[in-house]
């Protein structure tokens, strides 16, 4: 990825001293600079010996007519370079790193010498444009010493042995546009009943620099992609520096390649809210091969029926995309941080193995972190099968299916059978667990959508998928 151009750039001043310089840099962009370089980069040079570099910058919001985003990149500007040392997009106007500390969102670490570049993302410019003015410090002093590796995290695996493990898979901190810091949000997370938590900072992985210790919970790290075509989740990814790009415009085969990186690092990735109604926020791209999975459910319940029906377009194209749910937490205040919320069903409470569970599909989506799931069984020539299996089945093989809600939660309530996203079977819950019949004429895939009395979405299970033998 080449830099854009810098417009109308002008040095104001310079101030040099025996062990710091500050350099002020005046900028304008205009609603074109917006639509046609998304990514402005302002270069700066690093002297040998630096210890510490801060970079500030301010701009006229007009009542939010404009917002520009903040990071900052120490090496390559090209596309998936590992050379981002930090991103704190509008949440912040001035952030430092040095040797042995950084702001919130950055790492710390050594400073090597030569061309760094601080980032602008130009979200929004009014009609009228927007001047920018971007501060640059750099500066030498003794330090305690350096930052070296990760603290530890809870052990991983935290526990044996397969169960329904409930978890959350959308959570910010202070490391982005969130209000708790890590730790604090790993308490609320336990606090409401999650066995695990992946943590979700826009567009870094710098919470893994914060030492967590809550007991009976995994905590597993990742990054909300945030481009200006949607956002899509990376849950797996581990080590100082690790990051999936987000420089990738609506409409830019390479969103394939964040995908790509995502896998190659381990990790997986699920297309996130793709109908929020906040600007950029909403999934334009094309849907990337092999994605992950998708979230259906975020604390707007608006959208559940638009990320249902995105979902079965998908399955009903052969995709074997894995739904979940998440609460995209940032505040108290908020909707508890387990809804919704996911119960995976895993061989150990670690992070291979809650990645193993959803990337197979062994997932109900949730409207709380403590309701356990209900159970969805398909019967068939002897054979059972949950979500996340594969059937296959002769011409016209009967299926008995069960849902079983084992939780006072269910009662009163009504649990749907769907076959290929159409609704073709409904049942009162009660004492014992409701049976369907269906038989097999076609591929296809089933699942449970189960409803409170009230007829509030308490769970919906992943799909069963039925092939028909030829």
């Amino acid at each position: 990825m080449r830099p854009r151009r810098l417009l109308a750039l002008a040095l104001l001043t310079t101030t040099v001293s025996a062990r710091a310089e500050e350099r002020t840099i005046r900028l304008r962009y205009t609603p074109e600079d917006a639509m046609t370089g998304r990514y402005q980069y302002v270069p700066f040079d690093v002297p040998e010996g630096t210890t510490r570099i801060d970079i500030a910058y301010r701009y006229d919001k007009a009542d939010g007519a404009h917002a520009i985003d903040l990071g900052l990149f120490d090496g390559s500007l090209e596309l998936g370079t590992r050379g981002l040392r930090g991103y704190s997009g509008g949440a912040r106007d001035e952030a430092f790193v040095a040797l042995d500390a950084a702001t919130p969102g950055y790492w710390p670490g050594p400073i090597p010498a030569g061309r760094w570049h601080v980032l602008l993302g130009l979200y929004k410019v009014g009609p009228a444009g927007v001047d920018a003015v971007v501060v640059v410090k750099t500066s030498r002093s003794a330090v305690a010493g350096t930052a070296n590796g990760l603290p530890p995290r809870s052990s991983d695996p935290l526990r044996k042995g397969a169960a329904w493990y409930s978890g959350g898979l959308h959570a910010h901190t202070v490391h982005s546009d969130g209000r708790l810091t890590t730790p604090e949000l790993a308490a609320a997370a336990r606090a409401d009943g999650l066995d695990f938590l992946v943590i979700t900072d826009h567009n870094n992985t710098a919470q893994q620099v914060d030492r967590v210790d809550v007991p009976d919970l995994l905590t597993i790290s990742g990054e909300e992609v945030t481009t200006p075509g949607g956002h899509l989740n990376v849950w797996g990814l581990r080590g100082p520096r690790a990051f999936v790009d987000f420089r990738v415009l609506p409409g830019d085969p390479r969103i394939q390649d964040l995908v790509n990186a995502a896998h190659a690092a381990g990790g997986l990735a699920s297309i996130n809210h793709p109908y929020a109604d906040c600007f950029a926020c909403a999934w334009t791209h094309p849907v990337p091969e092999e994605v992950d999975a998708i979230e259906i459910a975020n604390r707007d319940a608006q959208t559940l029926a638009q990320g249902l029906a995105m979902w079965d377009v998908l399955l009903r194209q052969g995709k074997r995309v894995t739904a979940v749910g998440a609460s995209d937490y940032h505040r108290t205040g908020e909707n508890p941080i387990g809804s919704a919320s996911v119960r995976v069903w895993a061989e150990e409470l670690g992070t291979q193995a809650i990645l193993d569970g959803l990337r197979a599909g062994r997932v109900v989506v949730m409207a709380d972190g403590r309701t356990p799931p209900p159970f969805l069984r398909l019967r068939a020539a002897g054979r059972v099968a949950s979500p996340g299996d594969t059937v296959s089945l002769k011409p016209a093989e009967r299926m008995d299916i069960e849902v079983a809600t084992p939780a006072p939660a269910y009662a009163g309530g009504r649990v749907d059978l769907v076959w290929r996203g159409e609704l073709v079977a409904s049942a009162k819950l009660g004492d014992r667990p409701a049976h369907f019949t269906r038989w097999a004429t076609a591929d296809g895939y089933l699942r449970a959508h189960v409803h409170s009395a009230s007829g509030a979405p308490l769970a919906i299970t992943n799909p069963i998928f039925v092939k028909i033998a030829q």
